[in-house]
């Protein structure tokens, strides 16, 4: 039978196998469901910096006797089921719940005292921690170098917090991606994980408003982080992760080929339910006997910038041969 087992910054995995953060990933029934049905790892759903700085906004109201003080404190976010102390206590009980590791979250989108909540992750259990920068270049006054900065300043101040791996996720929207990736690498990230997705609003038409609801991805969506998963591997000492339109089994085996330590799963999850990875972990088997491969090493990263015969085939050169290819 096929060995499935992977490394993912320096944890030992019995698959490459991950449940992303997401919707899924804050109930214990669930991290046992993908525990029994091949899961390497789990990512809890993400704690939020909004969420932290509320907790401590309304911790200084409580002790200054002054709840009133500040009425928008309790409004900048919606009512919350897990907030940081509850966050602690979901990572204890996962812990408890699972052997395979459990890897803690942490969404934030600017430098901030809040990064002292990592050590509290850490302390609570978790195996490693996982830090979404999800930001919007959207400030005219702030430039591309101003931009990298702030994220290099959350990845520091979290490295130094903390002695566990820390994963970095992070978009695809830098002017150099290869290079910024190669500075989060240097800062001493252990994986980066490619990519998150923005929120994109829509307008409703009838309230005349902006509109935002929770899409899930779709395959076609696996492309970028393919692309860049190819071009980055062996090129940076940290793992990477594939995350974002991964929902079969050729998505899976596509990303080991290209270069990913492992590969972090939701959508596929959400539409098909936890058990979904038992299909997807004999389907990866079975891919793998019929091409007699023991292990994802034999495989991996074969396919990736660095291994393919013409390089630039992640580049430039497929798009200006398909493009002239047309009959315009």
């Amino acid at each position: 039978m096929a060995d499935l087992s992977t490394r993912y910054m320096g944890l030992q995995l019995a698959s490459p196998f991950v449940l992303a953060s997401s919707s899924i990933s804050n109930k214990l029934e669930n991290f046992q469901s993908a525990e029994a049905s091949g899961a390497g790892a789990i990512v809890l759903r993400s704690l939020f910096e909004e969420q932290i700085e509320a907790a401590e906004t309304e911790l200084q109201e409580a002790t200054s006797f002054q709840a009133d003080a500040n009425p928008e404190a309790r409004s900048y976010m919606p009512p919350q089921r897990i907030g940081p102390r509850e966050y602690l206590r979901l990572i204890d009980r996962a812990k408890k719940a699972v052997r395979i590791p459990v890897i803690a979250s942490l969404n934030c989108s600017a430098p901030g005292s809040w990064s002292e909540y990592a050590r509290q992750l850490q302390d609570a259990g978790a195996d490693a921690l996982e830090v979404n920068i999800y930001a919007v270049g959207a400030d005219a006054d702030v430039d591309g170098e101003e931009l990298e900065k702030s994220y290099l300043e959350i990845v520091q101040s979290v490295r130094a917090a903390v002695t566990v791996p820390v994963a970095l996720k992070v978009s695809p929207f830098f002017t150099s991606f290869a290079n910024v990736a190669r500075k989060f690498d240097e800062a001493g990230v252990n994986a980066l994980v490619l990519f998150n997705r923005f929120l994109q609003p829509d307008i409703d038409l009838d309230r005349m408003a902006l509109h935002s609801s929770m899409q899930l991805s779709h395959p076609w969506e696996m492309l970028l982080p393919l692309r860049w998963t190819a071009i980055l591997y062996g090129r940076v000492r940290c793992d990477l992760a594939a995350s974002t339109g991964v929902h079969d089994v050729a998505g899976v085996v596509k990303m080991i080929l290209a270069g990913s330590s492992v590969v972090q799963l939701a959508a596929t999850l959400l539409r098909n339910g936890v058990n979904h990875l038992g299909a997807l972990r004999s389907g990866l088997e079975d891919w793998m006997e019929r091409g007699r491969y023991s292990a994802l090493d034999d495989f991996r990263g074969t396919l990736s910038q660095k291994e393919a015969r013409d390089p630039r085939a992640f580049e430039r050169a497929q798009y200006v041969n398909l493009i002239l290819s047309q009959n315009m």
